[in-house]
C-alpha cells in the first residue's frame, strides 16, 4: 500500500512496490481503486508522486494513469530509483517528470505466460498488440517521441539512464546528487525482462511481487497479472 503525505499547500504519494497486487507481499501493492480514492481526496492541491517501481499489472496501471490524468491539480512525477513497465507510463502521464540522476525508465512489449491451444494463443497473441499499441500511443503522445520510435524501443526492451530519458522526452529534469535513495528492485520481476543494466540488477531484493510457486496450480499471466488456474 502506497504512502501519503498531505501537507498544507502540496501532498506526496509514494507509488514504491508493484502496480497492482503484490500476492507474496499485499504491503507493496498499490492498486489502482486506492490510488484513485486517495488522489479525490488530496486534489486540487499540487501533488508529487514518487515513484520506486518495476511495474506490474498493466491495467491497474492504465486505471493509475486515468488517476493522474484527469486530477485537478499539477502534477509532478519524480522516479526515485526506477520506474519500469508499467510503471513507465504512469510516470509520464504527470505534468512534469523528474529523475534521480540514478534512475532508471525502461519500457517494453507487453508480456505473458499462457497455455493453451492454437486459437486461444492467437487470441492472446492479439490482445498483447492491441495493448502494446495502446501504450506506444500513451508513451508518444505524452513524451512527443515518433510512435514508431517508441515501438522500436519496446520491441528492445530499453533502458533509459535519466539524462536520455530527458533527451528522449521521457523527462524534463535530472535531479544530481551524491547519495543514491533505496530502490524497492524485485529480482523475480527483473528476471522476465531481457537487458537490465548491471547497477539495477546489483540492488537488493525488497519484496516477492507475483512469484507463484509451481506447485500453486497453472498460472495464467495477462498484462503481468497472474491468474490461478486450479488443475482438474
Amino acid at each position: 500500500m502506497f504512502k501519503v503525505k498531505d501537507e498544507a499547500g502540496r501532498a506526496t504519494v509514494y507509488l514504491y512496490g508493484t502496480i497492482g497486487t503484490d500476492f507474496w507481499d499485499p504491503d507493496s501493492s498499490n492498486t489502482a481503486k486506492d490510488f484513485s480514492q486517495t488522489l479525490e481526496a488530496l486534489g486540487p492541491k499540487p501533488l508529487d508522486i514518487r515513484i520506486d517501481s518495476c511495474g506490474g499489472d498493466v491495467y491497474e496501471g492504465f486505471a493509475i494513469a486515468s488517476a493522474i490524468q484527469r486530477y485537478e491539480g499539477e502534477t509532478t512525477a519524480y522516479v526515485d530509483g526506477v520506474a519500469a513497465s508499467a510503471a513507465s507510463y504512469i510516470a509520464v502521464m504527470a505534468d512534469r517528470v523528474v529523475m534521480s540522476d540514478f534512475a532508471q525508465l525502461m519500457i517494453h512489449d507487453a508480456w505473458t505466460n499462457v497455455q493453451g491451444n492454437a486459437s486461444e494463443l492467437t487470441m492472446v497473441a492479439e490482445r498483447l498488440e492491441s495493448l502494446d499499441d495502446t501504450i506506444a500511443r500513451i508513451i508518444s503522445s505524452r513524451s512527443g517521441m515518433a510512435l514508431e520510435d517508441v515501438r522500436a524501443a519496446m520491441d528492445a526492451e530499453t533502458w533509459y539512464r535519466a539524462v536520455d530519458a530527458v533527451d528522449a522526452g521521457l523527462a524534463d529534469e535530472v535531479v544530481e546528487t551524491g547519495q543514491r535513495t533505496a530502490a524497492s528492485v524485485d529480482p523475480a520481476m527483473l528476471s522476465r525482462y531481457l537487458h537490465v543494466p548491471a547497477d539495477v540488477l546489483e540492488r537488493d531484493k525488497s519484496h516477492a511481487a507475483d512469484t507463484i510457486p509451481a506447485n500453486e496450480g497453472r498460472p495464467f499471466v495477462l498484462g503481468n497479472r497472474v491468474y490461478r488456474k486450479k488443475e482438474q
